[in-house]
């Protein structure tokens, strides 16, 4: 079952002023003293319906649940060990957290959970479709209100049920505090006294940490390490479900890594092409798909599974997981596909899946029991035609949310 956060819920102090932006460092050869993993949340529910989502408390999907236990994967293959983990009070980074530390056997790990961590505040256009939104406004107003640093969407009202103050576990959070939406500046403001505050102590003392949280949470704290500029920082994209490690040295001035891009002196965990995939995605999200070549993502993603080979693989249904090799999951596909036309149904999925759960009970004693409505839902997120079929890079897609 997916474990409750474990941890201790921080209230609201007078936040300390945020520290000026450190200068980044370049030297490789600097000795670390302390890590930090940042991780963004999987695919949600409403991300999924293609909805503005903010600080609407909405839950992972089954995709979701695959990318958090496919950044497990990843933590786990580097050895990747936390001393303590920082989340938000938002549930699908709180479940992707949850997922990671299940997974990576790291369940003991003491969970800080606190609402500055949270995505930014979308106002009013909480709970709105992106597409139906940019038709009324116009493309261009909704890409403004999305993506640039300083400029707010309009304020939520009282009366919305996604206004925070009807809340109740922000009742100890002063009203002045709650945002009625927010830029990224804004979100910035609100993130980092927590980041000051109660994150950076842990890596003056050379620990681990994990932090859990969203895109613009996110990239609040990367502007502040790397001394990110603000035309550059609305363009950063922050892929779902991959791990982004940085190495700091004593005075928390982040140590480069040899495979890091222009902006950030951390890594993405993982291939690659696959994680250019992911960021072509997540910015393709931002102009209402309008530029979005599905072909091409799907294209890289196959070229990126050619390499892995037979790798292991986590995979998560329901509230189990299992491990399993890219050439299981062939053989799986195979034992479905009986025109042997490389593409698979909707029910020849859930075939597919019914043999999973028996390997689910005989590891883990617990039975895998898909619905209709889980496997519709795994085909929806991965069906770039929409013909109901999809093929085996599809299929690992859905499986394992490379």
């Amino acid at each position: 079952m997916w474990l409750p956060t474990t941890g201790t819920s921080t209230s609201s102090p007078s936040w300390p002023a945020a520290a000026p932006t450190r200068t980044r460092r370049i030297e490789l050869s600097a000795a670390p003293h302390s890590t930090v993993v940042f991780l963004r949340h999987g695919q949600s529910t409403w991300n999924e319906a293609s909805l503005f989502t903010g600080w609407a408390n909405v839950e992972l999907t089954t995709l979701g649940k695959n990318e958090a236990a496919s950044a497990a994967t990843l933590l786990w293959k580097e050895g990747h060990v936390f001393d303590v983990a920082f989340t938000s009070l938002l549930k699908r980074a709180q479940q992707t957290l949850d997922i990671v530390l299940q997974i990576t056997g790291q369940e003991d790990v003491p969970v800080h959970e606190n609402w500055r961590l949270n995505e930014r505040m979308y106002g009013a256009l909480t709970g709105l479709n992106k597409k139906e939104t940019a038709e009324k406004y116009g493309a261009a107003q909704v890409k403004e209100w999305r993506r640039s640093f300083d400029t707010p969407p309009p304020p939520i009202e009282d009366s919305s049920p996604y206004w925070p103050a009807n809340d109740n576990k922000y009742s100890n959070i002063a009203m002045k505090d709650i945002p009625r939406s927010e830029c990224l500046a804004d979100t910035i403001d609100r993130t980092l006294p927590y980041w000051e505050s109660t994150i950076v102590p842990a890596l003056k003392r050379g620990k681990t940490v994990l932090v859990a949280a969203h895109g613009n949470s996110i990239r609040g704290m990367l502007k502040h390490i790397d001394g990110i500029s603000n035309d550059d920082i609305v363009g950063l994209e922050i892929p779902t479900g991959v791990p982004l490690v940085y190495q700091l040295d004593a005075e928390l001035c982040p140590i480069k890594h040899a495979k890091a891009g222009d902006l950030l002196s951390g890594v993405f965990l993982g291939d690659a092409a696959a994680v250019a995939a992911k960021q072509a995605k997540v910015a393709a999200e931002s102009v209402a798909r309008s530029n979005y070549d599905a072909e091409e993502e799907k294209n890289t993603l196959k070229e990126a599974l050619e390499e892995e080979g037979s790798e292991m693989q986590f995979m998560c249904f329901g509230s189990g997981c299992l491990m399993l090799s890219t050439s299981e999951m062939r053989k799986a596909f195979d034992e479905v596909d009986e025109s042997g036309s490389g593409l698979i149904s909707a029910a020849q999925l859930k075939m597919a899946c019914d043999k999973y759960g028996g390997i689910l009970a005989e590891s883990e004693g617990e039975q895998l029991d898909m619905s209709d409505e889980d496997i519709e839902q795994m085909i929806k997120a991965v069906d770039r035609n929409g013909d109901g079929m999809i093929d085996f890079e599809e299929y690992v897609q859905a499986l394992t949310a490379m």
